[in-house]
């Protein structure tokens, strides 16, 4: 199955698709910024959306993608954020812009930008450069000696597809069916987005017991390729986390946007073998394995926090916001409690945590 998805990805949208994942992965966008007017299309269906998107080629591009997110999250304190615009605490507040390129085939780069400094990632035939000016740190990752490393993936010849999933087409409908049972999929009026015509998938969960009311992904008219996803919590008339471009031009750009040269008084690391090697239980006895309980919307991922961590102060941060939040306990133990429009989450004082787009009690349960 893992090589039928990466030959016919769901998601296959190569540069707009990674900008979109890496912002919201750790980013909160403009809550709900202006769209543009509607507009007229000739109507699709969901599972012929879904088969656009199946058959999207890789396009070169350039745009900037703006990410917001209103979840009502408490006050941070002040300089608690730091000044990276990538740590956890400074995605998890405000509005964030990544400038974005792709050539098409191999190079990548995303800036993000902060008020006072920026974190590039760029990647190419050589490796993986990861630039962050806050402290002036550079993560070089080099191609596999011999090897150009690419975004593609290249069938061996023992690889074999079902029949079902050897077309766009049987992909969307094994992906509608995979979907049924917790989700309803549908579409709805049409937009423009960043100046280009979108169709809108809707992902609605067919459960109340999640606090995501909906998910809705604009599609490009003409390219196929995702231009901005919402994410709606329960209720809601306003998306709590909107990313999505708001400026895309299509072409190849320079190829001095993907070369990448340390600038002085920079401390680059370069991992070597042993760094990659996964850590056994035996030297990291507290950093159990997290598991998830539950299924699909409803699903709580829970686990320990390592009580020595190599990362360091951005999780030091994270768990000193954590403890400034409302005490809870129960049958579980006792702990703090993050609970926001689309999601909550509780660190306990013994080291654990769950978190999941669902409501306190649930997580409560999953601790038990």
């Amino acid at each position: 199955m893992n090589a039928s998805l990466r030959r016919h990805p769901v998601l296959r949208w190569a540069a707009p698709g990674a900008a979109l994942a890496l912002v919201v992965a750790g980013s909160q966008v403009a809550a709900h910024w202006p769209a543009d007017a509607s507009t007229s299309l000739p109507p699709r269906t969901a599972a012929q959306l879904l088969t656009d998107l199946q058959r999207a080629q890789p396009a070169a591009l350039s745009g900037t993608v703006t990410a917001s997110m209103s979840l009502g999250l408490p006050q941070l304190p002040e300089g608690m954020a730091g000044s990276d615009p990538t740590s956890p605490l400074s995605l998890l507040s405000g509005t964030h812009t990544a400038k974005v390129w792709y050539d098409g085939n191999v190079s990548s780069r995303i800036a993000v930008l902060g008020d006072s400094a920026e974190t590039d990632l760029i990647t190419g035939p050589r490796g993986v450069w990861l630039w962050k000016s806050a402290d002036k740190s550079v993560l070089h990752v080099a191609a596999p000696s011999g090897k150009a490393m690419t975004g593609r993936h290249a069938p061996t010849s023992g690889e074999s597809l079902p029949p079902q999933l050897s077309t766009p087409a049987g992909v969307s409908s094994w992906i509608l069916r995979m979907l049924d049972p917790t989700t309803s999929v549908t579409t709805a009026s049409n937009d423009r987005v960043a100046g280009r015509a979108a169709y809108e998938l809707v992902l609605t969960p067919k459960t109340s017991a999640t606090k995501i009311g909906s998910v809705r992904i604009a599609i490009d008219a003409k390219r196929h390729i995702p231009l901005r996803a919402e994410v709606f919590a329960r209720g809601a008339d306003k998306a709590a986390i909107n990313v999505g471009f708001t400026s895309l031009s299509f072409g190849k750009p320079p190829a001095s946007r993907f070369t990448f040269t340390p600038p002085p008084g920079a401390k680059v690391t370069t991992p070597t073998k042993d760094d990659h090697k996964a850590p056994s239980r035996t030297t990291h006895p507290n950093a159990a394995t997290p598991r998830v309980v539950g299924a699909a919307w409803t699903s709580v991922l829970v686990g320990q926090v390592p009580m020595k961590s190599a990362a360091n102060t951005q999780g030091n941060s994270l768990r000193g916001m954590l403890r400034l939040l409302p005490k809870v306990s129960g049958s579980w133990g006792s702990g703090h409690l993050l609970d926001t429009a689309l999601f909550s989450a509780v660190l306990t004082d013994d080291g654990h945590f769950a978190v999941g787009a669902v409501q306190p009690s649930t997580l409560y349960a999953a601790l038990g």
